[in-house]
């Protein structure tokens, strides 16, 4: 099931508003050698590879096929963008793609054995939850 996309308004005073973004990113390692490592960052890009210097989403080596940097995930305003970084390749839903508009659940493959899901967790939604806390 996808998760709404949606931006919570909070007016400061009547000259300002800040929009929030309520949706996280969130990646998790479903089959490879890193099988249930997970990343989630609230950041604008999200570098994935096995290089510990240039990747956020840091992999361990044992896929030698996935590059250093492999692919980043770009937020959009409200939409998630995969762009591929590696001459090796990302597939996207069984499609190779050099770049690709990311929907909840949607499955990433680099390398020869890694697949990564791509989730989004609704914050706001969490927050709201009392067993969240």
């Amino acid at each position: 099931m996808a998760l709404p996309i949606r931006n919570q308004l909070i007016f400061a005073n009547s000259d300002v508003i800040s929009i929030i973004m309520s949706l996280r990113p969130v990646l998790i390692v479903e089959e490879g050698p890193d099988k249930g490592k997970n990343y989630s960052s609230d950041s604008v890009q999200i570098k994935v590879g096995r290089g510990k210097a240039a990747a956020d989403f840091v992999l361990s080596g044992v896929d030698t096929s996935v590059s250093r940097v492999h692919f980043a995930v770009i937020r959009r305003g409200d939409t998630f963008v995969l762009t591929n970084l590696s001459a090796n390749g990302t597939t996207v839903n069984g499609v190779k793609t050099p770049q690709a508009l990311l929907n909840d659940n949607d499955l990433i493959k680099i390398g020869l054995l890694t697949v990564i899901r791509f989730r989004l967790e609704d914050i706001a939604a969490m927050e709201a939850n009392p067993s969240y806390r």
